[in-house]
């Protein structure tokens, strides 16, 4: 193993308060960090949230990760930041690449974790976990992911047109990425007697809960979830059967 050492951390979903204490312990110990930006020399939420807990001397770096589809640009960016996380490591502290909520899910940090990989297979890479954001939605609206034996089941972007057969699978759904998609999801709801809530920017200043859908449809805010409950689940913490159903 290599001397670089290098740190992905997930700081949570926007209050510095939910940051984990292995995560400050990272930040403090930084010797350079790099954090995601979806503009070029755009704000980074991540750093806002981490760069309370830098220590004096540390080197601050965005890297641009663009908004898009295409294979080539995004194998590109991820190659660009492992590369520029390898390159701060030489100076010998840990370099740390910060990301919104956990860093392992749904998160760009693995995928330059699989690009540091290649890069350097000897080097010393480290992933600190967060707070999703599932989670912080589940606590501002008060009320549960899941209990018992319940399955979840978690849509990362646009639902599909047969979003119906997503409650019949599985009693609860988490719906990330919905703000362009509330009043699809609220109609969804409607067919289907679901209960829906829609969490924007939770734990960040300005969040809002609404069980009116359609009232924040004009919104389209990229950072909104929304949690979809199936009516009917039986007892708290069950799930009927098939058979069950039919009786």
């Amino acid at each position: 193993m290599s001397d670089r050492v290098i740190v992905g951390v997930g700081v949570g979903p926007g209050d510095p308060g939910l940051l984990t204490v292995r995560a400050v312990e990272a930040l403090r110990t930084a010797g350079a960090v790099l954090a995601p930006a979806a503009r070029r020399e755009g704000e980074s939420l991540a750093l806002s949230i981490a760069r309370p807990h830098l220590p004096e001397g540390c080197a601050v770096r965005t890297a641009h990760f663009p908004m898009s589809e295409d294979p080539g640009a995004l194998s590109a960016a991820w190659d660009a930041a492992a590369a520029t996380l390898l390159r701060l490591a030489d100076d010998g502290a840990p370099a740390v690449f910060i990301t919104l909520g956990d860093a392992m899910l749904y998160s760009t940090w693995s995928y330059v974790l699989a690009a540091l990989r290649r890069a350097d297979p000897a080097a010393d890479v480290r992933t600190i976990p967060g707070v999703t954001a599932m989670s912080a939605c589940a606590a501002a609206a008060g009320r549960p992911l899941a209990e018992g034996r319940e399955p979840l089941l978690v849509w990362p972007d646009e639902p599909p047109t047969d979003a119906a057969g997503l409650l019949s699978f599985a009693p609860n759904v988490v719906f990330m990425k919905a703000g362009r998609h509330l009043e699809d999801l609220a109609r969804l709801a409607d067919e289907t007697g679901a209960e829906a809530v829609a969490v924007t920017r939770a734990s960040q200043a300005g969040a809002r809960v609404t069980d009116d859908l359609r009232a924040r449809a004009g919104e389209r805010d990229y950072f909104t979830t929304v949690l979809m409950q199936r009516t009917g689940r039986g007892p708290r913490g069950t799930v009927q059967t098939r058979g069950e159903a039919r009786r």
